[in-house]
């Protein structure tokens, strides 16, 4: 096949552009398929884990404090009762057994409150606990979104580029002769499909070429289309 040399600088340009779309495609790919977002997102389930676990706390705290106090009401109405009682009665062994019952009760009403003041603490540091989780969270998700925005942007430079290429690609591809580009397409399926001859190497596959095939490939005249004997690509010399 006879090639002029702009059709092989054409073959060559094309030969650039392919790979670079090619590399921009791989970029995306990778895009898509970035750690940064699994990892964030394990971060980000790890701190709602650790924020529920402290809600769960809080509530558990509350609860216990509520049924404390539950029992402090009814501890108070039964001092109340007995302290009633006690000043109805003027029999002297009823009066002992409501003393001694109140005696009970203030022991009681005590650890109670010892309790509820020892849950009130707890809840304030089980809610500061939650506060520095939702914290923890809300870290998380920014730098979430700020990987999302980055990724984005980053992607939409790519495709712009990708576009770019494309349009430069059609351009080349409306100038080189349909047999040619045929053989082309058909070479680049196996790989590079185009290098120029630089001293003895090829450079699509970058072997040395060996001398009594240079001689050949010397030797021809310039209008031939001539390719590498190691891997076919078509060269430019």
């Amino acid at each position: 096949m006879k090639v002029s040399q702009d059709q092989l600088q054409d073959l060559l340009e094309l030969t650039a552009v392919d790979q670079l779309l090619a590399r921009s495609r791989r970029s995306i790919d990778e895009l898509k398929n970035t750690p940064i977002l699994h990892e964030l997102s394990v971060e980000l389930r790890a701190a709602s884990a650790g924020l529920l676990d402290a809600s769960t706390a809080v509530e558990g705290l509350e609860t216990e404090l509520k049924r404390v106090e539950a029992d402090l009401a009814v501890v108070d109405q039964r001092v109340k009762k007995d302290n009633d009682a006690l000043k109805s009665t003027s029999v002297p062994s009823v009066a002992q057994g409501i003393q001694s019952e109140l005696n009970t009760l203030a022991k009681r009403k005590s650890e109670l409150e010892d309790s509820s003041l020892e849950l009130m603490e707890g809840i304030a540091a089980a809610e500061s606990a939650v506060a520095a989780a939702k914290s923890v969270r809300a870290e998380v998700e920014t730098r979430i979104k700020a990987a999302q925005a980055a990724l984005a942007a980053e992607g939409a430079k790519l495709a712009s580029g990708i576009e770019l290429s494309a349009a430069d690609r059609k351009q080349l591809a409306e100038r080189i002769p349909h047999e040619l580009l045929e053989l082309y397409v058909n070479k680049a399926k196996r790989g590079t499909p185009v290098g120029r001859l630089s001293h003895r190497e090829c450079g699509a596959c970058h072997m040395s070429i060996t001398a009594s095939a240079l001689q050949e490939l010397q030797n021809a005249p310039m209008d031939d289309l001539v390719t590498c004997p190691e891997c076919s690509a078509i060269l430019v010399r």
